[in-house]
């Protein structure tokens, strides 16, 4: 019986392909299995008390991009710093759900605030160093609260 020449290319090859895709199925568990980071505390002093929410401080354009309403994880409010101050415009474009907005000074304390359904823009007409995004119906905010982060 004469053997395939072909038959130990066919299964080397065979072995390459598993080694293959068992490495992307370990990649793509990894990803998978990655826990978020453990929320911080944000503590935000109010005329009728102090309140601790659960949230996070973003400092990097990306995380300015991906605001509370658009993560999968279940956090109470987002505090955006800046390093300079801006009159941008919020947007809560492709949010799931409404927020509210304080927009911040460089000592933390609320200027204004305004409560955004999904999809809504607004510009502050006012520069600002921070915002902070709350999930509605937590807290109400008035400006000369103070946030601490």
């Amino acid at each position: 019986m004469e053997r395939n020449p072909f038959l130990p290319l066919l299964a080397f090859a065979l072995l390459i392909l598993l080694s293959v895709f068992s490495f992307m199925g370990y990649l793509l568990a990894a990803r998978r299995l990655q826990a978020p980071p453990p929320a911080d505390t944000l503590t935000v002093l109010t005329q009728e008390g102090p309140h601790t929410l659960r949230g996070r401080v973003a400092r990097t354009p990306e995380a300015w991009r991906r605001g509370l309403g658009l993560r999968e994880e279940g956090l109470e409010a987002l505090l955006y710093l800046f390093p300079e101050a801006t009159d941008a415009p919020f947007s809560a474009e492709g949010y799931r759900f409404p927020v509210v907005v304080a927009f911040l000074d460089g000592t933390l304390r609320v200027l204004q605030v305004k409560r955004l359904s999904p999809g809504e823009v607004y510009a502050p007409g006012t520069a600002y160093r921070g915002v902070l995004e709350v999930r509605e119906g937590l807290l109400s905010l008035a400006p000369g609260d103070q946030v601490v982060p």
